[in-house]
């Protein structure tokens, strides 16, 4: 085979080479580059001019170059001769936060239609108006200051008649104030503690022992109360401090006065700290002059017998619940202390019918002066929501009587005309107008209906209340009682009883009876001890007198058959003891609830009735 002589190609021998005829894959692939480029993506800065005297001077250094390999030839081929174009810059969609929004200055109606700003609204006010039923409704807010305390004028002068010895020379002294909750205790004795601890000389204090959480943390929080230091003394050296400053001999020493609210809660704590108290306050000598506050009307007689013994026994003054007289004094009161002066015999916000029905309704439950001040509260919060929503439709209607039907092209800047008119922009606004131009004169009152609705909400879970209430064993009765009438009406239903029920299955269990019940039930798996007969019998009394159990007589004792007089109209004698006949007052959906918290397992155990079958 012949030597081929290797030379430089030059320019002209490579065009000449691509003008030969080659293999078809080669062609076709030359070809491919040449129509796929396209300078419609040319570098803007690329100059053709410029790159043919470039091209030209690579020509002659091809001329001096070796010839480069076939794999590297092939490459080249492939390869365009023109540079590869520059990417654009400019994104390809605009960043819409890189700038901050215009908004336009005029409104531009296009096609029939008023474009409006995208970009939302400040609003210029709160959305939650308040009207004048806000003064109101403050009144009855629990916390509030009572101002003026209305009714118990006897309670009133008693305690006047006791503060008073703060001026004598002895003023030792001790009263126990006793009532339910919601019978102004608190608020009447902090109301005259006030004026006599501004007297010189007097050191008054005010303890709530609920926060109280030792007899160490009592005497503590006394002296520090009184304004001594005493966190760094021990029980005993705080107690001796306290003995020192109350029995002082001294006629220039100070008096002390002090109230101890909930003071029955010392009694979990130490019942000999709650003796020490009294005793310092009922010496001969003493300069403390205690009032003590608790629910229970008997402390003093059940738990502090030894003040009896030795002669020192504390003045009683009970608060008894509130009368519907009292409640509804009070009521009309508050409300008219919001009325101008000369103008005081109107009664505003709550109609004088419905503080009536009020007033009776919680005298007639509990008599707590709290109970009615959240359902005035209530009806005024469903006054105001009627009076709002009257006051927006009204806007509503006169806001499209005000609205042309044609707006005129006009500059807009911010949302606001440029005419600077005064009439009103929004419902909003006129909204807003018409509430704050109600006065304690011209605003709804809350009527009859509106307090029907707040008290049959208010009251209608007292059954529900009252089961909560109850002990275990009570409850074990009262599920014992309503599973045994579930287990008589069963039997009555089943297929194959008899179509008149015998006089056994019809009539209510008599307390003997219902206790064995009760006793197979409670034994059942071993789930609660029994009680005896006479316990039992006291606890079918206490159901009774709470109102969940009703006694029955003889033969009108049935829950199944109707109650028929008897044809000479005499009477049967109602029966005692053991022969009693009882029937339950509590419906099936209170009856769930009763079966809650603890001993839950033991009372559905029970009310399932299981043993009974």
């Amino acid at each position: 085979m012949a030597r081929s002589e290797v030379r430089k190609r030059v320019r002209s021998a490579v065009d000449a080479a691509i003008d030969s005829p080659t293999p078809s894959k080669r062609l076709r692939r030359c070809r491919l580059v040449d129509i796929s480029y396209n300078d419609e993506n040319q570098d803007p800065s690329y100059d053709d001019a410029e790159n043919d005297e470039i091209a030209e001077d690579d020509e002659v250094e091809d001329e001096l170059k070796e010839l480069p390999s076939q794999r590297h030839r092939r490459n080249q081929s492939q390869t365009p001769s023109k540079p590869n174009p520059v990417t654009p810059s400019t994104p390809r969609h605009r960043d819409a936060f890189g700038s901050y929004p215009s908004t336009p200055r005029h409104a531009v109606m296009s096609a029939g239609k008023l474009f409006k700003r995208m970009t939302p609204q400040t609003p210029l006010t709160p959305t939650n108006i308040q009207t004048i039923y806000h003064q109101a409704r403050q009144l009855f807010a629990r916390g509030a200051e009572p101002g003026q305390l209305v009714g118990r004028e006897a309670e009133r002068e008693k305690l006047t008649t006791f503060l008073d010895r703060v001026s004598t020379s002895s003023p030792g002294g001790c009263i126990y104030i006793s009532g339910s909750p919601g019978t102004g205790k608190s608020a009447m004795i902090t109301s005259l503690t006030k004026k006599y601890s501004e007297v010189d000389g007097v050191r008054s204090a005010y303890v709530n022992c609920m926060s109280i959480k030792s007899s160490k943390d009592l005497y503590h929080t006394l002296l520090a109360a009184l304004g001594e230091d005493g966190s760094d003394l021990s029980e005993a050296e705080a107690i001796s401090a306290l003995q020192k400053m109350f029995s002082s001999k001294s006629k220039s020493a100070d008096k002390y006065l002090v109230t101890l609210d909930e003071i029955d809660h010392i009694l979990t704590l130490d019942l000999e700290s709650l003796y020490r108290v009294f005793e310092w306050s009922l010496a001969k000598s003493s300069k403390l002059l205690l009032l003590g506050i608790a629910n229970a009307l008997d402390l003093t007689d059940r738990f502090l017998p030894r003040l009896k013994s030795k002669n020192l026994k504390p003045e009683l003054l009970p608060f008894l619940p509130y009368t519907a007289a009292q409640v509804k004094n009070i009521i009309i009161t508050r409300l008219k202390s919001l009325m101008p002066e000369g103008k005081e015999t109107f009664v505003p916000f709550i109609h004088p019918a419905a503080i009536e029905l009020c007033s009776r309704k919680v005298s007639s439950q509990t008599g707590d002066l709290r109970k009615a001040f959240e359902i005035c509260r209530r009806a005024l919060d469903l006054v105001e929501a009627e009076t709002r929503s009257k006051h927006e439709e009204a806007a509503r209607e006169k806001f499209l009587q005000l609205t042309p039907t044609k707006k005129p092209l006009g500059e807009s800047i911010n949302g606001n005309n440029s005419t600077g008119g005064t009439t009103p922009r929004s419902v909003y606004q006129i909204t807003t107008a018409s509430l704050k131009a109600l006065t304690a004169e011209t605003a709804p009152r809350a009527s009859i209906g509106h307090l029907n609705k707040v008290t049959a909400a208010a009251f209608s879970n007292g059954t529900t209340q009252r089961l909560k209430a109850l002990n275990l064993q009570q409850k074990a009765a009262l599920c014992s009682l309503v599973a045994y009438e579930t287990h008589i009406r069963t039997m009555g239903k089943a297929p194959g009883a008899a179509l008149t029920p015998s006089k056994t299955q019809t009539l209510a269990p008599t307390v003997k009876v219902l206790f064995d019940k009760y006793c197979k039930l409670c034994l059942q798996d071993s789930v609660l001890h029994p009680l005896s007969s006479s316990e039992f019998r006291e606890v079918v009394g206490s159901l009774e007198t709470l109102g969940l159990v009703n006694a029955v007589e003889g033969k009108a004792g049935s829950f199944m058959m109707p109650q028929t007089p008897s044809k000479r109209g005499r009477k049967v004698a109602a029966a005692s003891g053991d022969e009693k006949r009882i029937a339950s007052c509590v419906g099936d959906k209170e009856m769930e609830s009763i079966a809650e918290g603890v001993g839950a397992d033991i009372l559905r155990s029970i009310l399932s009735g299981e043993a009974l079958e």
